[in-house]
């Protein structure tokens, strides 16, 4: 049986293989476009991306003048929560319980979305900002939720320091 730390060593240290490409209907031929291809720690998030896709992709766009936080990812038509991990994200549209469509129980990999640069889904996703404050917010909402759950209270969170904080953060965005 594995122990905690064998456990919390494999949490951390997982990742995922993406093929992201660009919407057709952003894609200045219409075509597919090169895929941008990486690996990326399951509990990463996909904000942390965008930036990097702007730039790869830039030159295919129709519209080069779109900035970078107009992006957005989908799953086969699924547009992708940013405040979620990756890992999540991928057990929960593409993981081995779905199987893929041949019954494959490793999952689907890489696993293949696609980025857009336009119709943004605003009743379904926020958008995010040029200085990323709004994934870090939503982090720490979440850990405070977390802590809450798990000890009754989020003074754990609470009692952390700037320093220990940003950190966190940190660690989490690589």
């Amino acid at each position: 049986m594995p122990t905690l730390s064998s456990l919390q060593r494999q949490i951390w240290s997982g990742s995922l293989p993406l093929e992201i490409r660009l919407a057709p209907q952003d894609c200045r031929t219409y075509d597919d476009s090169f895929a941008y291809l990486v690996q990326v720690p399951r509990l990463s998030y996909l904000p942390f991306l965008i930036s990097r896709l702007h730039a790869f992709f830039l030159p295919s766009l129709i519209d080069p003048t779109v900035l970078s936080t107009e992006g957005w990812l989908e799953f086969e038509g699924v547009p992708l929560k940013w405040h979620y991990p990756v890992g999540l994200l991928y057990d929960l549209y593409a993981g081995a319980e779905q199987g893929g469509a041949d019954g494959n129980k490793e999952g689907r990999l890489p696993w293949r979305v696609t980025v857009h640069y336009s119709e943004f889904p605003d009743n379904q996703l926020w958008r995010q900002d040029l200085e990323g404050n709004t994934s870090k917010d939503s982090f720490n909402n979440a850990v405070k939720e977390a802590d809450f759950l798990r000890n009754g209270s989020a003074r754990t969170m609470m009692g952390m320091s700037k320093a220990d904080q940003e950190d966190l953060w940190r660690s989490v965005t690589g």
